[in-house]
């Protein structure tokens, strides 16, 4: 990408990726991510990782392109958040919740001065960490099927009743991001409302599911009679299905952003067939081996050129519909394909057991793939992304 057509100069651009290398250095939490366990798995973990993201907000690079009213920064660029990101995933830092940026997002277009003032805060001071309460076991990725209510009370409160499943980090967030049918009489995209629910409220109970690799990521959660305040409803009651729409555009985005997480795997990939042995031969010199590995790498190769493509028209205001679903299936797939072969290659071959690097690389590409097929769903599942390209982007007719 050309610096001088987004309007930053080389030198500014790598002074801040030093900045973000050296806080990521002095005030990291003191073990690695890993994929499909992102989650705190006990209090120790949750402490340090709300003080984790906490300081990334005291230090501008999270929150960044917020209103400078709100704690942004007047020299924020469009680039620092993919640099951000880049510099987090290469040192296998947690990254931060992406929840809490949807939450964020939509109460900086849709909530009100006072739910700014009111909520904004406590997301940069970490302790408000949200989730997503959209999916229903009826419903999955279509969301105009939802339906939970909400009901009007005479003194202006609203009372909800209903289930969401498949809730990342519904267990140990503070906040959620409901979207819930106000209009009793309404169907499919209409009579729909985005209403904030403390997690905290009488009423709800959060069942955490157990994933494939014996993780806690999502959860079930059940509000049943659960009230809450007048105020709580972001935007217009009814707005519910267009302020959605707005939100997980940009989380689709935000997923297919997450591409350096294929050159992470290509790493490990090598890692691994640089130091393994199949049938009494070094695995890089096995012909097909070393040809789907360089498949591989090519292909990670086309995901992050689509991502840098649409970064540069995102930063001049030249981006396309549907180039958000665009990421998010190029990234979800290719990782998917990538993952499986590596978990397959690592269960394969053998390695040298005195050296932990390399099976480091191999539980990693197993945890990768065990993890993989929530990538496929997370954000709106892939055929509801091919969906939404034939619309929006082909201009096909519904029917």
């Amino acid at each position: 990408m050309s610096a001088a057509s987004v309007g930053a100069s080389e030198a500014q651009l790598t002074e801040f990726r030093d900045r973000v290398r050296a806080h990521i250095a002095q005030h990291a939490p003191p073990f690695d991510a890993r994929e499909g366990r992102r989650a705190p798995e006990n209090a120790e973990q949750e402490a340090q990782l709300r003080r984790w993201f906490a300081t990334l907000f005291d230090a501008g690079f999270v929150g960044g392109d917020w209103p400078v009213e709100h704690g942004g920064r007047a020299d924020h660029h469009p680039l620092h958040d993919r640099i951000l990101s880049e510099e987090i995933l290469r040192a296998r830092a947690p990254r931060p919740v992406d929840q809490v940026n949807l939450a964020a997002h939509v109460l900086l277009h849709f909530g009100s001065e006072e739910q700014k003032a009111a909520l904004l805060p406590p997301i940069r001071r970490s302790e408000h960490v949200w989730c997503q309460l959209l999916s229903e076991p009826d419903a999955g990725s279509d969301m105009a099927a939802v339906r939970s209510r909400a009901a009007a009370q005479p003194d202006g409160t609203w009372v909800i009743n209903g289930q969401k499943t498949w809730i990342t980090d519904g267990h140990w967030a503070d906040m959620g991001l409901a979207l819930i049918r106000t209009d009793p009489a309404s169907s499919r995209h209409h009579g729909l409302s985005v209403i904030v629910v403390p997690l905290s409220s009488p009423g709800v109970e959060v069942r955490p599911i157990r994933t494939i690799n014996e993780a806690i990521e999502v959860n079930e959660v059940f509000l049943d009679g659960v009230e809450v305040p007048a105020d709580s409803v972001i935007g217009e009651p009814g707005q519910g299905w267009s302020i959605i729409m707005a939100g997980l555009e940009f989380e689709r985005f935000g997923i297919g952003g997450n591409v350096i997480l294929l050159d992470l795997l290509i790493d490990d990939l090598v890692t691994v067939v640089r130091h393994a042995t199949l049938d009494g031969r070094p695995a890089l010199e096995h012909d097909d081996i070393r040809q789907r590995v360089a498949e591989w790498a090519v292909e990670v190769e086309v995901a992050k050129s689509f991502i840098d493509d649409h970064v540069e028209r995102l930063v001049v205001g030249a981006e396309q519909p549907g180039d958000g679903s665009i990421a998010k299936l190029s990234f979800a797939e290719t990782y998917h394909r990538v993952s499986a072969y590596g978990a397959e290659l690592a269960a394969t071959v053998c390695t040298q057991a005195a050296d932990p690097s390399v099976e480091q690389a191999k539980q990693r590409l197993r945890e990768c793939w065990l993890w993989s097929r929530a990538y496929t769903v997370s954000g709106g599942s892939n055929e509801m992304m091919r969906n939404i390209l034939a619309k929006r982007r082909l201009l096909l007719p519904s029917r």
